[in-house]
């Protein structure tokens, strides 16, 4: 039977995104819920390069696992005996059923569906009853052929990413541009996770691209978020295939303001020494393409995740790292007032985000196109056109 060729994207679709910021038309409804887009992503997008699974901090002692499901890719995290973290495909070589479920600490991973043992490096170690009772060794099954699937993972500023099908550059390689852009700006040798701040973790019924697209861009801040205004000093940062965001300067009273770091008697979260030394605070937003984010502000920097989970539905999870010195106990009222600030932040943004999923149906029906502002949105063009890129413009079912 002949293939039915599906457009993802037309040639129109692709050439009206490739225009110019001001006159470009952004992407289609149906990229926000359509299955066959989806499964594009997820294999041309999430699997094809390094993707953001969890956190370093989420697995702290040898021993520790946390299975992660990520655009629709069942994965394992675990810390090795030796400290180490490794990933793996999270499905037993025997019957294919997870081998762990949510999180665990233990010397060895053992399926809960037959008792297939594996090490904290991925070997099979043992096989119960594999042929009758008390026979625990069949001679046509070769347990060191038989160890977990490993996804090859790195680490940087405590984000684990995986790369499914190997073929990516090495992680700081790949992310060179990155950290030299974060670090010109930002003292990262000098954070680490502390309780509080932009952590926690939320669930949207959106298309992961839309919580992206409204987390890249400032041009929603006073119109939805009343703790906001706009900077005049914005930016829009272009990593080119790596990365796009934005970021902007403000004066250190402004900064204190807009972020919530001052306390009772006027006590303030440490700032970084670069930002105090030259009187300007600075902030970034860099996304990390495809879905993970760097939130620096002048007082910490956070490491989130987009996660998809569907189609229709994505989970935001973060991790906040403070300046060292803020870690300390007289700062634990301060970090949790960042903390109440932030997730209210992200409640402002949960019914723009799920309306526009429900709006993507009804514009690609209606044929409706989006616009970008050429000032405060020329990162989600960027974004769009990354996606638009990696997907391509059809796909066979």
């Amino acid at each position: 039977m002949a293939q039915t060729i599906i457009p993802l994207l037309t040639p129109d679709d692709v050439r009206a995104l490739r225009a110019p910021t001001d006159s470009a038309l952004g992407l289609p409804g149906r990229s926000y819920f359509a299955p066959e887009f989806y499964e594009a992503e997820r294999r041309k997008i999430f699997a094809a390069g390094w993707m953001g699974v969890g956190f370093a901090s989420d697995i702290p002692n040898p021993g520790d696992a946390r299975a992660v499901t990520i655009a629709g890719w069942e994965l394992l995290l675990v810390r090795d005996a030796e400290g180490g973290i490794r990933c793996f495909h999270n499905v037993c070589r025997h019957r294919g059923m997870k081998v762990v479920e949510g999180k665990c600490s233990a010397r060895n991973l053992r399926c809960r569906y037959h008792s297939w043992t594996y090490g904290l490096d991925g070997k099979l170690l043992a096989t119960p009853a594999i042929a009758g009772i008390r026979q625990n060794e069949s001679a046509g099954i070769d347990k060191a052929a038989l160890g977990l699937a490993p996804v090859r993972c790195e680490e940087w500023l405590g984000v684990v990413f995986a790369n499914i099908d190997g073929q990516a550059l090495p992680l700081r390689e790949h992310m060179r541009s990155v950290i030299n852009r974060v670090e010109r700006s930002f003292e990262v040798d000098q954070v680490e996770p502390a309780p509080g701040g932009r952590s926690g973790e939320f669930s949207y019924a959106a298309n992961w691209k839309i919580i992206l697209e409204g987390s890249i861009e400032d041009y929603h801040l006073p119109f939805v978020h009343k703790a906001f205004d706009y900077s005049a000093d914005y930016v829009t940062e272009d990593g080119g295939s790596v990365y796009a965001g934005f970021s902007a300067r403000r004066s250190i009273e402004e900064a204190t303001r807009r972020y919530a770091t001052e306390g009772d008697g006027g006590l303030q979260l440490p700032m970084f020494p670069k930002m105090v030394a030259a009187g300007v605070a600075e902030s970034m937003a860099l996304f990390v393409f495809p879905n993970t984010v760097l939130s620096c502000g002048p007082y910490a920097i956070s490491t989130s995740l987009i996660v998809p989970r569907g189609p229709e539905r994505t989970d935001y999870l973060a991790k906040t790292h403070f300046l060292r010195e803020a870690g300390a106990a007289r700062y634990e009222a301060l970090r949790l007032k960042n903390a109440g600030y932030w997730k209210e932040v992200f409640g402002e943004d949960e019914a723009i985000w799920e309306t526009l999923q429900t709006q993507s149906r009804v514009r690609d029906e209606l044929g409706l196109a989006t616009r970008f502002s050429p000032h405060w949105e020329r990162a989600m063009h960027l974004f769009q056109l990354y996606v638009a890129d990696k997907v391509g413009e059809q796909a066979a079912r």
